[in-house]
């Protein structure tokens, strides 16, 4: 079963669950997982922009150095600049403000460097233990949380690309 049908089963049965629990306790299920699934909007302040830098370099940094992501990787001439690009993509979707010009769009550059769907769990395993490593547990788990997403939706989207 896909992942986006196991969610939707899970949703399903929460919310049938859900029938027996109080209108309180509903409200106060929804308001939490609502929380949880923001708590990531709010990083940027926690973490400081330097931060966010930081980790994104040196994800990036493991990155060339991974045998299966490495090689996908070659091609990059600048990689000061692909840091900078990424710790910017991530200071943004984590909350903060925008403070370039450029867009930077996940999906079209995993198109672009033909990196098959299935390493997209590499990509995470290794994201995983960059967060962990230099990050306290529930600032990791808020990013992660969020990356893990966002992984899915790339590899989605990889997927469908793969098709045509």
């Amino acid at each position: 079963m896909s992942n986006k049908l196991l969610y939707l089963a899970d949703y399903v049965k929460r919310v049938i669950n859900m029938d027996n629990l109080s209108e309180e306790s509903r409200l106060g299920n929804q308001t939490e997982d609502l929380e949880q699934s923001r708590a990531y909007r709010q990083l940027h302040e926690t973490l400081g922009k330097d931060k966010i830098q930081d980790v994104g370099a040196r994800f990036y940094d493991l990155i060339k150095e991974h045998p299966t992501l490495g090689p996908y990787f070659s091609e990059v001439k600048d990689w000061d600049e692909l840091k900078a690009r990424i710790g910017h993509f991530w200071w943004i979707d984590l909350g903060g403000e925008r403070y370039r010009e450029d867009i930077y769009n996940p999906h079209a550059v995993h198109r672009y460097l033909n990196i098959p769907p299935d390493l997209i769990d590499d990509w995470l395993v290794l994201f995983s233990g960059n967060l962990y490593e230099h990050l306290p547990k529930d600032h990791a788990d808020s990013w992660l949380a969020r990356a893990t997403k966002m992984a899915e939706w790339i590899r989605t989207d990889l997927q469908q690309h793969q098709e045509k």
